[in-house]
Order: C-alpha cells, then structure tokens, then sequence
C-alpha cells in the first residue's frame, strides 16, 4: 500500500487480494491497471481506494520524466491445439490497449522454436497438446529463458497437473472456464514479476498441503491420480519406469489385451494422448 497524492490510496495487486473481501459499505477499488510509481523499479498493478462523498479523482501517476504513464505493452503468445480457443483470445486481448498477441502455435514444439525467436513477456500455454505437451515445452523454453513468464491455461485441475507445471517453472496456473477478468490479471501480474493461481487451483493447492499435514485414517499415503483404480495406477507405474505390454502382463499375470484396456483408460482419465505423454505425467507426480 502506498500513498499517492493529495490522500490518494493506492493499493498493488496483492493487497487487494487480502482485502477486497473485507471492505467497509461505501468502500470500493478503482483498477488502475499497471503503472509506474515513483520509487518502484517495476510497473506495478494498482488498486484506488476510493470512499463515497469524498474526492476521487487525482491528477495521472506519473513517474519523473516518464514518456507513457501506463506499462509498455504486454507481449502475448498463445500455445494451444484448438483454433478456436485461441481466436477467442485473440478477441479478448484486440480490445486492450496494454496486450498484443505477437505469435501463437499449436503444440509444444512449434512454441519453444517461436518463442526463442520472438521474446514474448508472457506465454499462455496449455498442457495437453499433440508433439510435445505444454508442461515439457514449459521446461525447454525456460532452460534457455528462465525470465520467461508462462501462465498454463488448461482444462486440468487436478493436483499432478499443478505441481507439474509449478516443478516445470508456470508461473501462472488458470482454467480454461475462468472469467476473462481472472485470466487477464494473470496475465498483468505475470508481466510484473508475480506468480498467480487462480481461485480454484489455490483452494485445491491449500488442500493439497493441509492434507500433507494429517495422517489419514485408513493409514494410507495420500495418492496421486485418485481417478485411477490401483490396477491402473500399478500399470501406470510400469509404463512410467519403461516396461513393455508383454512385461507388465507377464509381470502382473493378466493378459495382453487387458493390459491394453488398462492402458486405454489410463489415458482416458488423464487426458494424454498416448504413452510419452503419460510417462510424463507419471514421474512428475513422482511415480515410477
């Protein structure tokens, strides 16, 4: 929280995530959007706190001998398989004045070679994709750009998928079904610097580690992909650790084309498209 002038209240990003649920009656927060404040090395997001019956209305933040009030432009690159999800951020983003799209790709591979080239701020990117899934470009592009804000805007939200793309280095976690306003401070805050989960993802991560924190009754560790049945999830081991159809049916004395049914619905319930996509999600989430 800073003071602007003449009793202007401002507010970043993050207080206003501790606050907006407490204000008073009469109380509300004008979005500023990013700007650059005196004595900040950074644009920073800001909030106005602004009460009823007093002035509100303060002259522009302006930064000595600034040439533009408002952050530079946010150079987007969008990474998802579906045309027509991106086209809809595309959309989104030609209204604002503060976001350019520079580039987009349809799998993993094509981003990391355009991302290299272009040198976009921030990269939206998904996780399942044909060639090379999000959380593995995630990976790449970062080996080489570890400065590379990448916000993962996927349909998953289970809790392998979260960690696997927090270990991969996203720095931004949002579902698909979010309201735009709710990808779009992603975004803002991702520029500046800052890591953001969206609500959803936050509450499960809360769970997750408040859960790390009991012992459960049955005794049980707490497993990865509840969805899978524990003969899919010793079958997911074994793919995960390299072993052939044959081996696991030898190994788990069932036959062949079981083993294919297991494998079927593994990727069914972890929405991978075939058998290096699931070894990916099986080791980081710490299996095999």
């Amino acid at each position: 929280m800073s003071a602007g002038c003449g009793g202007q209240v401002l507010l970043s990003f993050s207080a206003k995530e501790l606050v907006c649920n407490d204000l008073p009656p009469g109380v509300t927060l004008k979005d500023m959007g990013p700007r650059r404040l005196k004595n900040l090395s950074n644009p920073e997001h800001i909030f106005q706190l602004e009460i009823s019956n007093l002035p509100c209305n303060f002259p522009d933040l302006q930064l000595p001998h600034a040439r533009d009030t408002a952050m530079d432009t946010i150079r987007i690159f969008i990474v998802d398989d579906h045309a027509m999800f991106r086209e809809g951020l595309r959309a989104l983003f030609a209204a604002l004045p503060d976001i350019e799209v520079i580039g987009e790709a349809a799998n993993g591979t094509a981003a990391v070679a355009q991302v290299a080239i272009l040198q976009p701020d921030v990269v939206l990117m998904d996780i399942n994709m044909p060639d090379l899934n999000g959380i593995e470009a995630t990976r790449q592009i970062l080996s080489s750009q570890p400065g590379m804000g990448i916000i993962m805007v996927t349909m998953l939200e289970d809790d392998a998928s979260v960690f696997a793309a927090m270990r991969a280095g996203a720095r931004g976690y949002v579902l698909k079904g979010a309201h735009h306003d709710e990808i779009l401070q992603a975004i803002r805050a991702v520029a500046t610097g800052q890591a953001v989960f969206g609500p959803a993802i936050a509450t499960r991560m809360m769970n997750f580690f408040l859960g790390l924190n009991h012992t459960p009754t049955s005794g049980k560790a707490i497993q990865v992909f509840p969805e899978l049945t524990e003969r899919e999830r010793e079958v997911l081991v074994l793919i995960a650790q390299g072993v052939s159809n044959k081996q696991i049916a030898e190994k788990l004395v069932i036959s062949m084309k079981t083993v294919s049914n297991h494998i079927t619905n593994i990727f069914g319930k972890l929405q991978v498209a075939d058998r290096a996509q699931a070894i990916i999600r099986a080791r980081d989430a710490g299996l095999g």
